[in-house]
């Protein structure tokens, strides 16, 4: 059989994942780029495509609420210019660094590749940029990533009181810590193990360079040094405006960074031989009787199995185990004196939510019970539902109210769309930053006083052009300096771009940011406000709401409006609609841009309704 590093990587999954792959394309169900008897150029088309899906992974929004909605499989031919640009920009960059040979292609196809056969099987590499010269080798896998991940603050360690980063930029190459450094404590040891976890946020990235570097190793016989960079996106990188005589933006080789993963790929050869071996394995027995589920299978992400709908069939549709809010963090059973994952807990056959123990929800075995309170309080209102059939929702009314009283009228409910492109395409702009197109706003002048359509306002960009400045000019229009509460859902996304437009528009900084102070997240009614109540402790839940404080899953409990009636469903839609805007007729683009009107027009109205359901609950005597 001919294996690729995709079709690895899913096979890899689980036992089950071949065995229900093949079956699949017996019946001609082409869920899953993979097939027992793929030709090398199949192998190249599942490599090209994989790669565009990895950039519409990337550009998915994850400041928004509702992390599954996204572009659709359809539209990745929309952003293949902009990864055949990042590679081409990392080859020069890759030639102006080390000059020498360097191999590389936009297609597949003309890549170098290397292939090495273990009995009748036989493992290719398909390699974005191979460079040598005299002394050296060197292998890059272009990932449209940014540099941001390298320096998150979620990914150092401690050495003594001190936080270091994992990684330590030189010029533009990041390197991990131990290489410049010689003392390292446990603590980075331990993260520097743990990172090396497929399933980890930069050991997915280290895990595919790996598998091209296992295969290189067994088949390249050579004296020269060989070493294994990323390239990736500089998340630093700030646009001129500098744009060529096709008015396409001309990017500097500052926009791609490296990481050296020569050390920590060959620490990971051990790993990706045991995995190859587990792998050939699949392959020859085509198991596919239920396997345990986890986290491999990626549920409700935007890596998810394409067999969850198999796998998961036992699981309810709704009221099931996995809809309990922080579950990830496990739970604590005292008979055994340890913690227990979810995934164990579902795979003992404890599906259902009223199926999880009452044991594992006793707040004396948490240092940080406010989760626990939480889950029974979750459980409570499925257990009340099965036993009357109807809803009975926690409210803590007092807190709703005394929340409530802090807000100032006029209100002003405001919504963003934005447009994360890999590459950025107006002055001032980075990699994958939310670059604004539209605003949606409803003024609430008096508690409950504002009409769906007399009291919106709106702005949608017409074109691919630089409408950010009119955007900002037509929504302070609008919110005036009246001390007036800015009401959004989920505040650090709105936050985040008042603060990125009052950098772009100096002139109107002042203005902005007197609009960052004032937003509120009504989110924050439902989840809890630690600033208010001094703990994080939600204030509203219904059994409806399934786990999510998405505002798609509280509207319906407020308001007979549904976003399932619009042309334009959810962010991700509205991404696509604009993304292919020069691209339709009049016809079609007037239809269009209304249908993203009356989208974004929702959302904001929506806040009005739920705020008029919250108003209603704290009132109720």
């Amino acid at each position: 059989m001919n294996i690729s590093k995709t079709t690895f990587k899913a096979l890899n999954r689980c036992d089950r994942y071949a065995g229900l792959a093949e079956v699949a394309n017996e019946k001609n169900d082409a869920v899953v780029a993979f097939t027992k008897d793929a030709t090398l150029e199949d192998l190249m088309s599942f490599e090209q495509e994989q790669k565009l899906e990895d950039l519409l992974t990337d550009m998915h929004d994850n400041e928004r609420e509702d992390v599954f909605e996204r572009f659709h499989k359809k539209d990745i031919p929309l952003m293949m210019e902009d990864f055949k640009t990042i590679e081409l920009i990392a080859a020069k960059k890759i030639k102006h660094l080390f000059g020498g040979e360097i191999i590389f292609s936009e297609n597949t196809f003309k890549q170098k590749r290397f292939e090495y056969e273990i009995d009748n099987d036989r493992l290719f590499s398909f390699l974005d940029i191979y460079q040598e010269d005299e002394k050296n080798i060197r292998v890059i896998e272009v990932k449209a990533t940014t540099s941001k991940k390298f320096e998150d603050a979620t990914f150092y360690f401690k050495r003594g009181k001190d936080k270091h980063h994992m990684f330590e930029k030189v010029i533009d190459t990041y390197y991990p810590y131990h290489l410049l450094h010689e003392d390292v404590s446990k603590n980075y040891q331990e993260k520097y193990i743990k990172m090396q976890d497929k399933y980890h946020a930069i050991g997915e990235y280290l895990y595919d360079i790996a598998y091209q570097r296992y295969i290189i190793d067994h088949v390249l016989k050579s004296s020269k040094k060989i070493s294994y960079f990323l390239a990736i996106l500089n998340h630093q990188y700030v646009f001129d405006g500098i744009y060529d005589h096709e008015n396409k933006p001309v990017y500097s080789d500052d926009i791609i960074s490296l990481v050296d993963v020569s050390a920590i790929t060959e620490q990971m050869m051990p790993k990706l031989t045991q995995d190859i071996n587990h792998v050939l394995q699949r392959v020859d027995e085509m198991r596919v009787e239920p396997v345990p589920l986890g986290k491999h299978c990626f549920y409700r992400k935007d890596k998810e199995c394409p067999f969850v709908p198999i796998c998961f069939k036992h699981v309810p549709k709704e009221d099931h185990i996995l809809t309990y809010l922080d579950r990830h963090h496990g739970y604590v059973y005292e008979k055994k004196g340890e913690t227990i994952d979810i995934w164990d807990i579902l795979n003992e056959g404890h599906t259902h939510a009223l199926e999880l123990e009452n044991a594992l929800l006793d707040l004396n075995q948490y240092k940080s019970p406010n989760r626990i309170i939480k889950n029974t309080i979750q459980k409570e209102t499925v257990a009340h539902f099965k036993t009357f059939q109807n809803d009975q929702p926690y409210v803590n009314q007092k807190m709703i109210q005394k929340i409530l009283n802090t807000f100032r009228y006029p209100i002003y409910h405001l919504d963003f769309e934005s447009f994360p492109a890999p590459l950025p395409r107006f002055q001032g702009e980075t990699p994958y930053m939310q670059s604004l197109f539209q605003f949606s706003i409803h003024v609430e002048k008096k508690p409950g006083m504002c009409d769906m359509d007399k009291d919106h306002v709106g702005f949608l960009s017409k074109s691919h052009q630089d409408q950010r400045k009119a955007l900002v000019e037509a929504m302070l229009n609008v919110i005036k300096e009246d001390d007036g509460t800015i009401i959004v859902w989920n505040d650090s996304f709105e936050k985040t771009r008042i603060k990125e437009l009052a950098r772009l528009f100096p002139e109107y900084e002042e203005k902005l940011l007197d609009i960052h102070d004032r937003i509120y997240d009504l989110m924050k009614v439902f989840k809890g406000d630690k600033d208010i109540q001094g703990e994080s402790m939600m204030n509203y839940y219904h059994r409806q709401m399934q786990g999510s404080f998405s505002i798609k899953k509280v509207l319906p409990l407020f308001s007979h409006l549904s976003h399932q009636a619009l042309d334009v469903k959810h962010g991700g839609e509205a991404m696509e609609v604009y993304a292919h805007f020069p691209d339709y007729d009049n016809d079609t683009f007037n239809q269009k841009y209304q249908a993203l009107i009356e989208y974004c027009k929702l959302d904001t109205y929506a806040m009005v309704e739920i705020l008029r359901g919250l108003r209603e609950i704290s009132q109720k005597q």
